[in-house]
């Protein structure tokens, strides 16, 4: 078992990071929309709407932090996957690899990392129950929460894809169209990101007492004294 905290803040400071800048572009689609008359001439390029620019600004800064982000996020997940089997798992369906790789494979990218996530945040349950001493298949379930997380992300993802194939720079007479998908495809965004800050603490939390957990039992097993780590001589 390896602690998984410091990956986890890195990965809720890079989500903090990316819901700023959505902030920031919902105000941008808001002003699209009450006032898409704000041009600016760029001359010989001609002109462009000043809610394009700043919106264009903040995706270009917005880019290397979501890159990172998603990167440090699979870390985080690589390792909570591979803590599993030292937190006495009553049965495992994927493997660190693959919680990871799944999130590559076209169409089945859309369920399976839900489901890995799933399995993490059900197999790292502080309480264990005395049956699950041995390897045995069970339905893994989740919070409400954790079901919303995927469903946001989706649909961030989903309508960001078409806000971004409709933008044309060079229209200045679809302005408030725009601000409108700029308001919906961000304030998804935010939403989905709030919900994987829950997501990744809840599950590191998770991890740590169920670890705690493990050790208690593990010593009361063995005949140990939880207290002072001795030998328990009424058990011997």
């Amino acid at each position: 078992y390896r602690p998984t905290k410091t990956w986890s803040l890195i990965t809720i400071a890079g989500l903090s990071f990316i819901s700023f800048f959505h902030v920031l572009m919902v105000f941008t689609g808001v002003g699209a929309m009450l006032r898409p008359e704000s041009i600016i001439d760029l001359g010989e390029e001609g002109p462009m709407s000043a809610w394009y620019m700043v919106y264009g600004l903040l995706t270009l800064a917005n880019v290397p932090v979501t890159i990172a982000t998603i990167v440090v996020f699979l870390i985080w997940l690589n390792r909570s996957y591979k803590n599993l089997p030292a937190l006495r798992p009553s049965f495992l369906r994927f493997s660190s690899g693959w919680a990871v790789g799944w999130w590559f494979i076209p169409f089945a990218n859309l369920v399976r990392p839900f489901q890995v996530v799933r399995e993490v945040w059900w197999e790292s349950d502080p309480e264990i129950p005395q049956d699950q001493m041995f390897l045995t298949e069970s339905l893994h379930s989740a919070p409400t929460f954790m079901a919303l997380w995927w469903g946001f992300w989706l649909a961030a993802n989903i309508v960001t894809n078409g806000v971004d194939k409709l933008f044309d720079p060079e229209r200045t007479d679809n302005v408030a169209t725009m601000g409108l998908g700029f308001v919906v495809a961000s304030s998804l965004t935010i939403i989905a990101a709030a919900l994987a800050i829950k997501v990744v603490r809840d599950i590191t939390s998770r991890q740590a007492a169920r670890f705690v957990s493990v050790q208690r039992i593990e010593r009361s097993a063995y005949g140990y004294d939880h207290s002072e780590g001795s030998p328990n001589t009424a058990n011997s």
